[in-house]
């Protein structure tokens, strides 16, 4: 299936269209499923309500240009939506140049997009660029399968406190998808470093076991560096740190109390992320700022 949105107000320039598409595209694909907006607005609304594979847009609808100023939201909400523009009365050089300013400034911004991108002139023949298009679309599918299964790796390395192997995943992610919102903002959270607070921001928006594993590797990462503080060391494993702390005799009951309850949250948070509570991250919070004091 390869589903393509018509976004022009002209009826009969849309039904010749999907006459080139079906002439360009007929032979590698069989079933061809056309969506027609007559209006900014109704194109908008398809977009929201299902995903498509192609999208063809006039630069113009009751005004000159409304296509043109629709398209940093088009590109802004739908990073993978592959656009042919249609260029009827304004030269398509001027339309190439309005565009190529607004890709550029979104680049310098840091933004990319990992989609099929051209511009045409109505008269042109449009059997090439429509194959690019499909020929593109096609990969993207081929890669969405390929990124499932990336995210199901991550999310057995994040459940498994594997963050370097993780990070790694989310990396190959980018490569495939540029630009990609998920991966890209858990690089970006692992190289900054997790706090509690980012942890318990995620829990609040409904994220809970994101939230408790970042929760439980926070709390690992700390009791670790306390280790370390006082011992000049640390170890691989925690339970580790715990035995040669209590073996320095420089260890008091009550601080080794105090680990004992951070290591279990921390175990809780890591093995059984759905049964965290917000209760959880404020003792993990009193339970640390105890620990930590006066080392």
């Amino acid at each position: 299936m390869f589903r393509v949105l018509l976004a022009d107000d002209n009826y009969e320039d849309r039904e010749l269209l999907k006459l080139e598409i079906q002439r360009a595209l007929g032979r590698e694909e069989a079933d061809l499923r056309f969506y027609e907006a007559a209006s900014i607005k109704q194109a908008g609304e398809f977009l929201e309500a299902q995903s498509f594979d192609l999208m063809t847009l006039d630069i113009e609808f009751d005004r000159m240009n409304e296509g043109i100023d629709a398209l940093p939201g088009i590109f802004e909400n739908y990073p993978t939506l592959n656009i042919i523009i249609i260029s009827g009365k304004l030269n398509k050089a001027e339309v190439s140049e309005q565009l190529f300013r607004f890709t550029k400034d979104n680049i310098l911004k840091g933004k990319r997009w990992a989609r099929h991108f051209d511009v045409l002139d109505k008269k042109d023949n449009k059997t090439e660029a429509l194959q690019r298009a499909y020929s593109f679309a096609f990969k993207q599918k081929e890669a969405s399968g390929n990124l499932r299964d990336l995210f199901l790796l991550a999310e057995s390395y994040l459940e498994k406190d594997e963050l370097d192997k993780c990070l790694e995943v989310y990396q190959k992610i980018q490569s495939l998808a540029p630009g990609e919102l998920e991966s890209n903002e858990n690089i970006n959270l692992f190289k900054r470093g997790v706090s509690i607070e980012q942890a318990i921001d995620y829990y609040r928006k409904g994220e809970k076991v994101i939230a408790s594993l970042l929760l439980g590797h926070h709390l690992e990462t700390r009791l670790k560096i306390f280790t370390r503080k006082m011992l000049g060391r640390s170890f691989p494993g925690l339970h580790d740190c715990l035995k040669e702390l209590e073996r320095s005799h420089r260890f008091s009951p009550f601080k080794r109390s105090l680990f004992q309850q951070v290591l279990r949250t921390r175990n809780k948070a890591i093995h059984s992320p759905t049964t965290i509570s917000e209760e959880d991250f404020d003792m993990a919070v009193k339970d640390l700022k105890l620990l930590e004091a006066k080392i």
